[in-house]
């Protein structure tokens, strides 16, 4: 079997993403794509890539946390320089509470400690809103809650069978006679 040396890019003028499919060429050397106007991220299955002794990834336009591996953490700074999305090591050193959260992708801003997400306290907002309708409808309607007791006893059983003869004698009995019709 012979050895895989080199991967150079192809057209610069085109913007793509790196195939993950180069990360199962397991005897790859070396890999120079810079200045490709690469975006997306670098594929996870790099970090598999134990010949890899050269890596050129500068200049591009890739997002997200540099895989990590042994071999990844051996490559210089330069290998990765030029792609403001790039984040974690060797770039950045990762702290004890864990990673540092990714740089401002397009221009958006990320919120500072005083704005208010708007988006996160309109999903807070509907999930009360929808848990006090059904508790509500639960609480105050005597239908629907003795239905929905009825329903949820109906499938324990079905799952657990032996509840049944635990219950039954302690359990109180409604039984619904019809009016007779006039």
């Amino acid at each position: 079997m012979s050895k895989v040396t080199t991967f150079e890019s192809w057209n610069p003028w085109v913007t793509c993403e790196i195939p993950s499919s180069l990360g199962n060429l397991r005897k790859l050397e070396s890999l120079g794509m810079s200045r490709n106007k690469l975006s997306g991220q670098i594929p996870p299955e790099f970090a598999k890539l134990n010949f890899l002794s050269f890596l050129n990834l500068s200049n591009d336009q890739l997002v997200s946390r540099i895989p990590t591996s042994t071999q990844f953490m051996t490559f210089p700074k330069n290998s990765f320089n030029g792609n403001k999305g790039l984040w974690g090591p060797p770039l950045t050193v990762d702290n004890k509470a864990g990673s540092p959260p990714p740089p401002a992708l397009n221009g958006s801003q990320q919120n500072s400690g005083d704005e208010i997400d708007w988006d996160l306290i309109s999903v807070e907002i509907g999930f009360v809103f929808g848990f006090g309708i059904v508790v509500g409808s639960l609480v105050f309607c005597k239908r629907r809650s003795k239905w929905y007791y009825r329903a949820m006893y109906k499938i324990l059983v079905k799952i657990f069978p032996q509840l049944e003869e635990r219950i039954s004698p302690h359990r109180r009995h409604v039984h619904i006679t019809q009016r007779p019709r006039r």
